[in-house]
């Protein structure tokens, strides 16, 4: 069969083709893709090409398809497969595979597995490893985000505290203990917040910064409701603003420091900024990934021997991780709209890809099955007396204080020019 994708052929080389699908094998299931939600790691993929780890040395010969936050429905089920998945179900998948060693992944790796088509074909190690997650929740946007919410699910998880009277490390976060997300208002940084509002472990101060005051005011109009609800005491901070960053933490830390610190932008002054303000066994994690190999900062090991203080770094998720995002986005626990800026169909994706960087905003979400630029959300109000679509989206925003929803979806796919 046909399907039309977005193929990565090399550095900043990506293009929409319509292409052959093989029949698939008795181990293999597919799919067609529905929501794909773009990632700032598609962008450092593209821009990389083939110097990126999990993009193979020969794309140019053999192009991979791009996407990795990702659902649809499932279509055909090879015969390995039919006890488990049904032809019909919807699904989800964790891309961060790592079998049996291997870096390759859906979205980065595979010729016909990606998040950025109509169909694709999703190979047997997927299944194999459970990282393919049916549901049964109506629509696809949520489930699209399930992904970069097993991101923070899974760094959080992983942040520790070392015990010097057992020698253990107790992991994740510091329960009712003092938190900070550094360049936390973009959207992953988002997701963190929601997250960090919603876990089983929580903090009793939670502290964000951001050098952007709409972002700031953003987040601040999501989670602050949510922050007083769980009894959290919740900060925005724009060290712009502060004269002197390190009292304003003193006096939030009660001249104790962050027991858990999270950056989400690679810049080496806010990295070495974190790591100050850590107190006694404070655990930082690095949770932005770089695309310069050579990225590096300085840290003070005075106090990394003396306070205990330590360094890591998280990136993706597990199945677990996926499987506890989609059960508190389905209780309503965690709301993935809030995430959404932007939404486009299949032909808007090379563009916002390879511009990602430099279009404000949070997540982008593309709808694979039709033809869209690229909106935010903000702007499609403006646009409601050019026709029907923007005119039945712009009445469902406003009447949902802006946010993504389920009806504006189903409208969308409805009612947009079809691929």
């Amino acid at each position: 069969m046909k399907t039309t994708g977005v193929r990565l052929y090399g550095k900043s080389d990506l293009r929409l083709e319509k292409f052959d699908l093989p029949e698939i094998k008795e181990d293999e299931i597919l799919a067609r893709v529905i929501a794909d939600s773009i990632c700032m790691s598609t962008l450092k993929a593209a821009k990389l090409g083939p110097e990126h780890k999990r993009v193979p040395d020969n794309v140019a010969e053999n192009p991979v398809l791009i996407g990795h936050e990702f659902s649809g429905i499932i279509l055909k089920v090879g015969d390995k497969w039919k006890e488990k998945y049904q032809a019909g179900q919807n699904f989800t998948l964790q891309p961060a595979l790592n079998y049996k060693g291997s870096m390759d992944s859906p979205g980065y790796s595979y010729a016909y597995c990606g998040g950025n088509a109509t169909h694709i074909i999703i190979p047997p190690e997927v299944m194999e490893l459970d990282c393919l997650i049916p549901y049964s929740a109506k629509g696809y946007y949520k489930a699209a985000l399930a992904e970069p919410y097993s991101c923070v699910i899974g760094a959080l998880r992983s942040m520790y505290r070392a015990d010097r009277v057992e020698h253990i490390h107790h992991m994740g976060i510091k329960d009712n203990g003092k938190m900070a997300i550094m360049g936390g208002c973009g959207p992953m940084g988002l997701a963190m917040i929601d997250y960090a509002l919603s876990g089983e472990k929580k903090p009793a101060v939670l502290v964000v910064t951001d050098m952007d005051e709409e972002r700031l005011k953003r987040a601040e109009s999501f989670f602050a409701k949510k922050a007083v609800y769980h009894g959290i005491q919740l900060t925005f901070l724009n060290p712009a603003q502060i004269a002197d960053m390190k009292k304003e933490v003193a006096r939030l830390t009660e001249n104790k420091g962050f027991d858990d610190a999270l950056v989400m932008v690679p810049v080496k002054p806010l990295l070495e900024e974190a790591f100050s303000y850590l107190g006694f066994n404070g655990c930082l994690n690095f949770f932005a990934g770089p695309q310069d190999n050579s990225f590096s900062a300085q840290i003070n090991y005075y106090d990394v021997h003396y306070l205990e203080k330590h360094v890591m770094g998280t990136t993706g998720g597990t199945v677990a991780d996926m499987r506890e995002a989609m059960e508190l986005i389905d209780q309503d626990l965690m709301d993935p709209a809030t995430l959404i800026t932007h939404i486009g169909g299949i032909d808007a994706v090379s563009n916002a890809v390879l511009t990602l960087d430099q279009i404000p905003g949070g997540k982008k979400l593309i709808y694979n099955q039709i033809r869209l630029p690229l909106f935010a959300l903000e702007d499609i109000p403006l646009k409601k007396q050019e026709n029907k679509l923007m005119k039945g989206l712009a009445d469902i925003l406003e009447e949902n204080n802006g946010l993504w929803n389920q009806q504006a979806e189903d409208f969308l796919l409805e009612n947009a020019e079809q691929i």
